[in-house]
Parts: C-alpha cells; sequence; structure tokens
C-alpha cells in the first residue's frame, strides 16, 4: 500500500512538472502567435509605411549603409512571398497553441483525478485540504476575475486573426491575384478550424463543472 501511495505521489509530481512546462510554452506560443499576426496584420493594411521600415531593419541587419544598394533591396524584396510565410507561420502556430492549451486542460484535470486518489489512499477527511490544489481548492477559491481570462484570450485572438486573415484575403484579391487568394482561403479555412477548436475547449474544459462531468462519467 505504502509503495502504491508513494508510486501515485510521484507521478503527480512529474505530471504536474509536465504540465507546468506545457503551461509555459503555451503562454510562449500565444504570445508569439499575437506578435507574428500583429506585423503581419501592419504589412498587409499599411505597406506603404511598413514596407520600408522593414528593408531598413534588414538593411542595418545586414550591415549595408549604401543608399542605392538599400534601394534595390526594396524593389526587389519577394513581398509577396513574405506575406505567403507570414499565413504559412501563423496557422503553423495555431495549431501548436491549439496542441498545447488542450493538452495542459486535459492534464489538470487528470491531476484533479490523481488528488482525488491520493486523498482516497491517504484516508483524508473531506475538510482537509492536502492533495486539492488543482481540483477542489483551486475552483473553490479561485476569484472571479480569473475566470474571465480565458474571454479575454479568445476574443484578443481571434480579433487579430480575423483582422489580418480578412486583410490578406481582400489586399490579394483586389490585386487581381486569384492564385494568392486561392491560397488565402486554402490556409484561412484550417486557421479558422484550429482556433475555433482551441477557443471551444478552453471556453469547455477551463470549469469545475466540466471537470466534475468527466470524473463521474
Amino acid at each position: 500500500m505504502a509503495e502504491k501511495l508513494e508510486l501515485l505521489v510521484e507521478h503527480y509530481q512529474k505530471t504536474y512538472e509536465l504540465t507546468y512546462e506545457l503551461w509555459l510554452q503555451r503562454n510562449r506560443i500565444f504570445l508569439l502567435l499575437l506578435a507574428v499576426a500583429g506585423v503581419a496584420t501592419i504589412l498587409t493594411y499599411r505597406p506603404a509605411d511598413a514596407y520600408p521600415l522593414l528593408v531598413a531593419w534588414l538593411a542595418k541587419l545586414l550591415g549595408i549603409e549604401d543608399k542605392a544598394r538599400v534601394t534595390a533591396l526594396q524593389d526587389s524584396f519577394p513581398f509577396t512571398l513574405l506575406h505567403g510565410i507570414l499565413l504559412v507561420v501563423v496557422f503553423y502556430l495555431m495549431v501548436n497553441l491549439c496542441h498545447r492549451a488542450l493538452y495542459v486542460l486535459r492534464n489538470y484535470a487528470y491531476l484533479g483525478a490523481l488528488e482525488r486518489e491520493i486523498r482516497e489512499s491517504l484516508n483524508l477527511t473531506r475538510d482537509s485540504v492536502g492533495f486539492t490544489r488543482e481540483s477542489d481548492f483551486y475552483w473553490s477559491q479561485r476569484p472571479w476575475l480569473l475566470s474571465t481570462v480565458k474571454w479575454v484570450y479568445v476574443v484578443l485572438l481571434g480579433g487579430f486573426l480575423g483582422v489580418f486573415l480578412w486583410g490578406r484575403f481582400s489586399a490579394d484579391r483586389t490585386g487581381g491575384n486569384k492564385q494568392l487568394v486561392i491560397v488565402d482561403i486554402l490556409v484561412s479555412i484550417p486557421i479558422a478550424f484550429y482556433f475555433f477548436g482551441y477557443a471551444w475547449y478552453t471556453l469547455r474544459l477551463d470549469s469545475g463543472e466540466a471537470i466534475a462531468g468527466r470524473d463521474e462519467g
């Protein structure tokens, strides 16, 4: 019995450490996705202002100081290709964000179930708080303001993505490039699919009721 309990506690600790690392990864991916979508949006809606700044930054990075070479770089820079790359990067980050977010939510639910199993093995009373950090104690003590964070994340990310994707589609359609419009549609659809998946799981699974329902099932 003692050996079984020791294995459970050790497994619980390792799962918590893994979940925390995934939580950090999810947050980094979220911020990176916002940054990439923000830069792509600026390049889409204000190209006349953004392109020279981008070229100037690249010239400085490459050590190009001659104005004629800087001008030549701006004239020959494949901005269309850059937009396509940014679109694919947004898709890649969106898929990874959805994966990490779902994994984190499922792991926290799993930690809550492990805590109840450990408490049963220790014969702890209902009033004790030992091994309730990610389950009963968390949900009973979580401030109301924290429950709104998930909505802020979903609305913020959805707004950035919506503005960017619509701007990209509108710009390519106005430019008359049918091939780029097709690419925009083909990449935007899975981006939207994974975003709605991220939003659905984030809003649905981040609740004490959802976790209790899964445990009862």
